[in-house]
């Protein structure tokens, strides 16, 4: 399949976002984790920490995407795989959310930890809706590409039937005219 200049380049460019969003998520993951160690429970951070392999390989599976030779099932299959982590994670903590607690003696402190279970609620659905962008861009060249090349090149009889609608002048060949490979 022949891919355009235009959607390489704007692979390139959508697969840098998310690897800069998923780089940023590390940090953003590995800071609450450190900070909020001592008020989390085990299960808050065990959800952090898998949110934290999740953009891991969501950024280790991107620039091996970029590196080899772009097959559109293979992105497909590993965008799937991406979706359906990411969203999965999203949705797992949009509704643990309200177990997250945050335990301070100071109120500025427990507002805080308010504010950063927020973020990352937010901020958990950009590379997903990112991740389907690039699928339906992605899925929208593989139609293109397919309605516009010639389904069956090598079809010896379809080759024959146009053949003899060239010599007749013909739009619609005659029932006569079918030749038939054996």
């Amino acid at each position: 399949m022949t891919q355009s200049a235009f959607f390489l380049r704007a692979r390139a460019i959508s697969f840098s976002c998310i690897m800069f969003l998923g780089l940023l998520w590390i940090i953003i993951h590995s800071l609450c984790l450190f900070a909020q160690w001592d008020v989390m429970d085990h299960f808050e951070r065990s959800l952090i920490f898998i949110m934290l392999l999740v953009n891991t390989a969501t950024l280790i599976m991107l620039p091996i995407l970029l590196i080899n030779e772009f097959r559109p099932w293979l992105d497909a299959t590993r965008c799937l795989f991406l979706i359906l982590c990411h969203f999965g994670m999203a949705i797992f903590f949009a509704v643990k959310k309200s177990s997250f607690q945050c335990i301070y003696s100071n109120p500025d402190q427990d507002a805080v930890c308010d504010l950063i279970i927020l973020y990352i609620s937010v901020t958990s659905w950009f590379i997903p809706v990112l991740v389907v962008g690039y699928s339906c861009g992605l899925a929208y060249l593989v139609y293109r590409v397919s309605q516009t090349q010639d389904t069956t090149p090598n079809d010896v009889e379809k080759q024959q039937v146009d053949a003899s609608k060239s010599d007749e002048g013909e739009s619609t060949p005659k029932l006569d005219t079918y030749h038939y490979a054996i």
